[in-house]
């Protein structure tokens, strides 16, 4: 979140944890379908763990190695890169189907 470290305190960690704790329990309040969390979910989260995170990991783990990186592992990239952007494509498909999914109930 980008917090300066002198402002990373007990006092302001405690404050977000209320903060996101009211918002997850208003919304589990609210919330009559579980259906649409699951679907949305797995189509976002799932496919950010699967193509994307790893994409993204690999990319800066090759970025760092800098001229120790060979040649073809420097090729690999490119198609880690391709893998999350597909993986972005299929999470985009996934949710709007979820969205679509949610207004039928």
């Amino acid at each position: 979140m980008r917090v300066p470290k002198e402002k990373q305190t007990n006092e302001f960690l405690n404050k977000i944890t209320l903060f996101l704790l009211t918002l997850v329990t208003f919304t589990a309040i609210n919330l009559t379908d579980v259906s649409f969390v699951m679907s949305f979910g797995g189509a976002t989260l799932g496919n950010a763990l699967i193509y994307v995170l790893p994409a993204v990991m690999f990319r800066k783990v090759v970025k760092d190695m800098g001229d120790k990186a060979s040649p073809a592992l420097k090729s690999e990239v490119n198609f880690a890169t391709f893998s999350g952007l597909l993986g972005i494509g299929m999470g985009i498909i996934g949710a709007t189907m979820a969205l679509k999914g949610a207004g039928g109930h």
